[in-house]
């Protein structure tokens, strides 16, 4: 097998492929990186730069890898720069709705997404050793690259919304009172009645009613067994009487 014949013939069909996204990085030609543009939900372009380098009994061994975040010419700056702005006006309501009308917008690949598709090639490119495989990578890159992104989105707008109906809750605990307990009704109760010194006003009157001798008619006409246990009464009464 001529090695150099087979990534010559490789490389020219990628070229005829991919026109503007290749670009050859050595006089060899043995080293280049393609640009993947990604078909994602989002307005902000994404794309990946696959670098590849072949090594020199390719295709009988993998080629040699390594995959960037292509930043793009309008997606930070100017972007991000209007949102600040007018996120410095929004309350957190419309802030909050903002973040779930584009959540899409907030997506990025990280530095372990971009191991975890590296890896993932990897496996890929063993398992074509011995045939050129460098459109077959393209493809399944982009294939991975697109399923990774919608799942860090539904994870985004699962956590968005979990952190949602935390806040509503939260929110709607403002307008609920305490829940009340025999054991809060008795501490509320005992605490009311020490307020309103209703026990010095019982008192005063189960004094009034033993030590002045009042007849159970006056007793009733001056309203001092209002507030008195049935049992009180009664001995009150009995003493009166004697």
């Amino acid at each position: 097998m001529d090695h150099k014949e087979e990534q010559s013939q490789e490389l020219e069909i990628l070229q005829s492929i991919y026109p503007e996204e290749l670009e050859i990085l050595n006089e060899s030609q043995s080293h280049f990186q393609i640009i993947v543009n990604l078909d994602l939900p989002s307005e902000k372009k994404h794309s990946l730069l696959l670098i590849v380098k072949y090594p020199p009994t390719y295709p009988e061994v993998i080629p040699e890898l390594h995959i960037e975040v292509k930043e793009n010419e309008l997606d930070d700056d100017d972007f991000d720069q209007n949102d600040e702005d007018e996120d410095d006006e929004d309350d957190e309501d419309t802030k909050q709705t903002k973040l779930a009308l584009n959540m899409a917008e907030t997506i990025e690949f990280s530095k372990d997404d971009l191991n975890t598709l590296l890896s993932k090639l990897n496996e890929e490119s063993e398992i074509n050793i011995g045939l050129p495989s460098v459109f077959t990578l393209i493809t399944y890159l982009k294939d991975e690259a697109e399923s990774l992104f919608v799942n860090k989105l539904a994870q985004a707008n699962k956590d968005y919304e979990q952190k949602r109906q935390e806040r509503y809750k939260q929110e709607q605990l403002k307008f609920q009172g305490t829940k009340v307990t025999p054991e809060n009704f008795a501490e509320w109760r005992a605490k009311f009645r020490k307020e309103m010194k209703f026990e010095e006003q019982d008192l005063k009157k189960f004094q009034d009613m033993h030590n002045g001798k009042m007849s159970g008619k006056e007793i009733f006409e001056k309203g001092l067994a209002g507030n008195l246990e049935g049992d009180d009464l009664v001995d009150g009464v009995e003493k009166i009487s004697l």
